[in-house]
Order: structure tokens, then C-alpha cells, then sequence
């Protein structure tokens, strides 16, 4: 351990032991005490403010903030949520569900947002993480669990089913998420389905078709997978409703109901019905998979499938909480249809 690095240990030490709001020691008595140079104070002070234990109160005198109160015993665990910084509602809805339960579930939380390019976070600058819950869109390979293992704190990964890696996991049942919405269209007449895939490809789009696709095939309807080439980094909702808009102009599609694999791009095949002179649903049945708030507000309301996502929260806490190394689980759970104005019975 170097002397910046011990330095930064021994303040750590004290800090802790510190009210909030006091002062702590200035530069130059921490050169005086621990016989290091300003170069070594400078460093450890940095990052003991990175991670929020202290904050400058004027150009020389120090706070120390209520972030120590986290090391004291019997203080609340720490969870940390890292979630890609894109803007997402549905990254902002998983935030609002984690804030919300804090104190039914006994945690405090910390929100981190981290490359969006990245499959995981590679490092945390906190002062107290006592388990992580990772919310990731990108594959994740063997070496982003062996960077997450390195960080030495339990972790889960959010909304993703990999049940092939050494890790907690927790996600809705996709193929079960796709297979209700075809038993919903199946079941108010149609026969004739379609899937659109409006967002980058992932595990969880692949799975939500290929569960459609299943109870279709069983029940001898035909489905035809719309691709609107949506990559990542693009505008979803603006590409896939170009692309619509134009297919619908130009193509003799046949199909009578469609299944949206994104709530956040269900806009985009409502402006494009609306442009095209199609009624939603007269002509088309339309069901969205997601659970944003405003899917009610929409003219009509929007027929979803989806998942409460406080009981996902629940399970990500429950699995930090438990610590169990040795055992992994990998915990999906069953989405939920709420039928609204969007989808209709189909008479031949």
C-alpha cells in the first residue's frame, strides 16, 4: 500500500467516527500529523470527496458530510442501482421503483449511470456500496463477470434471464410475456398476427417473438415479423414510424393485429396508422408490451402486457440480502395483460 493509499484509509478511519456537518482537518494539519506531502493529502482528499464523505466549505475548511453515517452500526445497507445513461422512461421507471420502496424494504440507495455502450460499469466512485443492481441492454460475456466479481460487493443483474452465468438474475418471462399476447388476439379472433421489432435486437426481444411465434404456430395463425432495422444509438420511436409509415403505404400487408415489443415506440405505429388512414382498432388490434403510465392517456388506450416492477425490486433486494456466494438464482416472473380500447374482436 502506498502512502496515498494508507493516507486515504487512516482519514477514512477517522471520518467515520465524525458528526456530520463538523469540521474536519485541514491540509496542513494533515501534513503536520501524518509526515506526508501536500501531493499525498491532495490525492487521498480527492477521492474521500469523490465518494461523498467530504465536501469543501470555503477554499480551505473541509465538512464532513452525512455519508458517514453509513458505516456506523445498525445503519441501512447500501444498494446501488447503475442503469445506462440513455434517455429511457422505462430506465426512469425502474429508479422511481427501487426510490420507492427504500423504507418497506429497509436500503438506502445510490443511482449510478454508466456508458450506455458499455454492458456493465467497470468501477464504482461511492463511498459505501453494500450490493449492486445492474440494469444492462448488451450481452454479457464471461469477462464483464469477472470485472463485476473484481468489484468484491454482491450484484444482480435487472430485466435480463442468463441463466448460463454464475450470477443472480431477475426478469420478467418473455416467451411467456409473447405467448399472452397472441392468446389474447388468438382469443378476440384473429388469425392473421404480425411482431414488430422497433428497438435494437436483444435476449428479451428474441424471447417475447419467439413465444408469439410458439402460440401461434400451435393455434395455425400466420405472423409476419415486421424489422424496422433499428440500431443502437438511433431514435427508435422516429425510425420505426418512418419505416411504418412507408410500409404501410407501399406494402399489401394482410394481417389484422399487431404485437409492439416496446411500449416507447407504440407512438410510432399510432402516428403511422393515423397518417395512413388506419383505424386502430377497427383495421388493427394493437397490443404493446411494457407498462408506462401514459398507456391508458393513449386515443385508444393501448392494450399492454407487463409486469409489476416493484415485485422485481423485491427480488433483486431479497437475493442481496441473502449473500449466498455458493448458489445462484435466476428468478423470472410472469407479466400480467391489461386489456384496453386498442385491441378488438375480429369477425371474418
Amino acid at each position: 500500500m502506498n502512502k496515498s493509499e494508507q493516507l486515504y484509509c487512516d482519514l477514512k478511519e477517522q471520518l467515520v467516527s465524525c458528526e456530520p456537518g463538523s469540521s474536519f482537518l485541514t491540509v496542513r494539519s494533515i501534513m503536520d500529523d501524518f509526515a506526508v506531502s501536500q501531493a499525498t493529502v491532495s490525492s487521498a482528499i480527492q477521492r474521500l470527496t469523490e465518494e461523498g464523505l467530504l465536501r469543501r466549505n470555503g477554499r480551505r475548511c473541509m465538512e464532513v458530510t452525512e455519508a458517514v453515517l453509513r458505516y456506523r452500526q445498525g445503519a441501512k445497507p447500501v444498494y446501488c442501482l447503475a442503469v445506462p445513461r440513455w434517455p429511457s422512461e422505462y430506465y426512469n421507471m425502474i429508479e422511481q421503483c427501487f426510490m420507492a420502496q427504500t423504507e418497506q424494504l429497509g436500503y438506502e440507495l445510490e443511482v449510478v449511470r454508466y456508458d450506455w455502450r458499455e454492458r456493465v460499469p467497470h468501477e464504482l466512485k461511492l463511498a459505501k456500496v453494500d450490493g449492486l443492481v445492474i440494469v444492462s441492454s448488451a450481452t454479457i460475456t464471461g469477462k464483464d463477470v469477472s470485472d463485476m466479481d473484481a468489484l468484491g460487493i454482491p450484484y444482480v443483474i435487472f430485466g435480463r434471464f442468463l441463466p448460463g452465468l454464475a450470477l443472480h438474475s431477475v426478469s420478467n418471462d418473455e416467451e411467456y410475456t409473447g405467448a399472452l399476447a397472441a392468446h389474447h388476439l388468438f382469443e378476440l379472433g384473429h388469425r392473421k398476427l404480425s411482431v414488430l421489432h422497433s428497438e435494437p435486437e436483444d435476449e428479451g426481444m428474441i424471447a417475447r417473438t419467439k413465444g408469439f411465434r410458439q402460440f401461434a404456430e400451435l393455434h395455425s395463425c400466420s405472423v409476419e415479423v415486421i424489422e424496422c432495422g433499428v440500431q443502437n444509438g438511433e431514435d427508435a420511436v422516429k425510425k420505426s414510424y418512418l419505416f411504418l409509415k412507408n410500409f404501410f403505404q407501399k406494402s399489401e400487408w394482410q394481417f389484422t393485429a399487431m404485437f409492439v415489443l416496446s411500449d416507447s415506440t407504440a407512438f410510432s405505429v399510432y402516428q403511422a396508422c393515423y397518417e395512413c388512414g388506419i383505424s386502430i382498432p377497427d383495421r388493427l388490434s394493437v397490443v404493446s408490451c411494457g407498462e408506462a403510465w401514459n398507456l391508458a392517456y393513449r386515443a385508444p388506450a393501448l392494450t399492454s402486457i407487463g409486469i409489476d416492477h416493484s415485485r422485481l425490486v423485491k427480488e433483486s433486494i431479497r437475493l442481496l440480502k441473502q449473500r449466498n456466494s455458493g448458489q445462484f438464482e435466476h428468478v423470472q416472473l410472469k407479466a400480467e395483460l391489461t386489456v384496453r380500447a386498442s385491441t378488438t374482436r375480429w369477425c371474418l
